[in-house]
């Protein structure tokens, strides 16, 4: 089997925010992650503080900048 001179395996027991001990998920299924009603949505709402940006604000204003460089790459190329 293998050496009788082994060292044992420690297991150490993970805890939560909270101080309490981890909840592990099934084995068979479940949800990914475990527990309570986190998701992504959660970082999305109207009474959130901060600046409110929607994707599509973040699409047009990266589109934008991309433009911008390539503009500026052409601009470059015919400047003597």
């Amino acid at each position: 089997l293998g050496p009788a001179n082994h060292t044992p395996v420690v297991v150490e027991q993970r805890y939560n925010m909270s101080g309490k001990p981890a909840r592990r998920a099934a084995a068979g299924g479940g949800r990914p992650g475990g527990g309570g009603s986190s998701n992504i949505l959660q970082f999305y709402t109207d009474d959130s503080p901060g600046l409110q940006v929607t994707p599509t604000t973040v699409l047009v204003a990266s589109l934008s900048f991309v433009g911008v460089v390539v503009l500026l790459h052409i601009w470059g190329k015919f400047r003597v």
